[in-house]
């Protein structure tokens, strides 16, 4: 990820906040090396209604707390607009996928080359049409990749 562009999903600052047993190191480590500067992180709003919404079924001050330590961390926070929408369409047509779809297109239509995330079924169905996507909307190459098990094709 060294200098590259790199969406952070929101699964990853959720196993961070509830310390999951099996992602928790892989998924801190990967904010470590954002904090530190080693890849530019992107995020958005979309992320962080996620993370206090799924935080808030826990504890209602666990996601207060992940959602204020989401906006002190070094994240452009990208922006949904009707032409991320038209993609995100297209996008979970094709993957039957929801969220992640919107998350997909925000990366594609801001140049980011990379996505982190633990979500596997989700963006290996992305992955898999990526090439439609690509052809269609003249966007660039999508790497997924997972903290604890690599590069996802």
């Amino acid at each position: 990820m060294k200098e590259k562009r790199v969406y952070i999903d929101t699964n990853v600052f959720v196993y961070v906040a509830v310390k999951h047993p099996e992602f928790y190191a892989a998924c801190r480590e990967v904010l470590e090396a954002l904090v530190n500067e080693e890849y530019a992180g992107y995020g958005s709003h979309l992320v962080l209604f996620e993370l206090f919404g799924s935080l808030s079924r826990i504890s209602v001050e666990a996601a207060y707390e992940a959602a204020t330590a989401y906006l002190d961390l070094p994240l452009h926070i990208l922006h949904i607009d009707r032409e991320t929408l038209i993609l995100a369409r297209d996008i979970a047509k094709l993957s039957h996928t929801t969220y992640d779809a919107v998350h997909a297109a925000l990366a594609a239509r801001n140049s980011v080359q990379v996505v982190v995330t633990e979500d596997l079924s989700d963006w290996r169905r992305i992955a898999s049409i990526w090439d439609k996507i690509r052809k269609k909307h003249e966007v660039g190459e999508l790497t997924v990749l997972s903290p604890t098990r690599g590069t996802i094709r």
